[in-house]
């Protein structure tokens, strides 16, 4: 039975978005309740889901905000934020469950410093055998470690286990915790990253004003990965996320270079899709170089505004971010 919404004012507001997930709601929203920190709501924020997620949200005590539509992660997110009552921001998958320590551990470095703007948690995959999600490393050079990925062409990041807080260049979406009257200051997330990049982005705005993230291993939670995204809707939605992320971030926010060649490299592949006869990938593909090629104009004036105002330049923010990864 779910526990009864406490009396005081929630202080920190939980965020999940949700997309026909009623089956992973049944685990995530009890778990929420069994937080040691009780000073807590939960806000479902629905991407027109067909089952009984509605249900299921409302069973277990928690405020159903429904969208009626698919209309991505980071205009949900932004939906339940501008909802939300607490002063701090719990963003969370929907398709998790917690250490009943979990928010705690999140909430304290946040209550010891006001410049802190998110902290981000440790994730083990479902069965606890593999930590999936670890301290954020940003490095020029793709590294050996497994779990090493390109965010962009010619940086890539990994995950980096370490026993104590330590800042980081991100925190992931699906387990993060951030001052909310930070998050506002920000403008919230880029609503133009409908699936992916959206905490890599508004992270690495948030360092330039001096907002550190900062990883927090005690932290934990459990993560069924890449679960919503097995369906073909979900791993279309998937791959168009990430290829409008690396031209959004790369334009928005990296030096020119990484732009040029991110394009460049979108345009190629592209080629290759329609040489491969890979017509309804080529088709995405086009549409997400067609549709962030519109976009120009204004990311190119909302980055000088940016960097304008942060006294710095793309390429000595990347420098210092990079510097995050060997200063540890």
């Amino acid at each position: 039975m779910a526990k009864e919404i406490v009396s005081a004012r929630p202080e920190v507001s939980a965020i999940i978005v949700n997309w026909n997930g009623a089956h992973h709601l049944k685990v995530c929203l009890p778990s929420l309740w069994s937080q040691s920190f009780q000073r807590l709501e939960i806000i479902v924020v629905d991407n027109g889901s067909k089952d009984d997620s509605a249900e299921v949200t409302r069973g277990f005590r928690a405020r159903w905000l429904p969208l009626n539509r698919n209309a991505g992660l980071a205009p949900g997110l932004n939906h339940g934020a501008d909802r939300a009552s607490g002063d701090f921001l719990l963003f969370i998958n929907n398709d998790m469950r917690f250490d009943t320590a979990f928010v705690a551990a999140l909430l304290e470095p946040l209550k010891q410093d006001e410049q802190i703007f998110a902290t981000d948690g440790m994730q083990f995959n479902w069965d606890g055998t593999q930590r999936g999600h670890l301290a954020a490393r940003l490095v020029r050079e793709q590294s050996a470690e497994p779990s090493a990925a390109k965010m962009v062409p010619g940086l890539y990041f990994y995950q980096q286990e370490e026993a104590e807080k330590s800042p980081v260049f991100m925190g992931s979406a699906a387990c993060m915790l951030v001052r909310r009257s930070l998050f506002e200051k920000l403008g919230g997330f880029d609503e133009r990253l409908p699936l992916g990049y959206e905490d890599a982005e508004i992270c690495w705005r948030a360092w330039m004003r001096k907002w550190r993230t900062v990883y927090v291993p005690k932290a934990i939670c459990w993560h069924r990965i890449s679960s919503s995204g097995r369906s073909p809707e979900g791993m279309r939605m998937n791959f168009v996320g990430i290829q409008r992320g690396r031209l959004l971030l790369s334009t928005k926010l990296l030096p020119l270079r990484y732009g040029l060649i991110t394009w460049l490299s979108s345009i190629a592949a592209l080629g290759k899709d329609v040489g491969g006869l890979n017509w309804q990938v080529a088709i995405d593909r086009l549409q997400v170089l067609a549709q962030t090629a519109v976009l120009i104009p204004q990311l190119r004036r909302e980055r000088k505004e940016i960097f304008r105002d942060a006294g710095t330049t793309p390429e000595k923010h990347l420098d210092f971010l990079l510097r995050l990864t060997t200063q540890r």
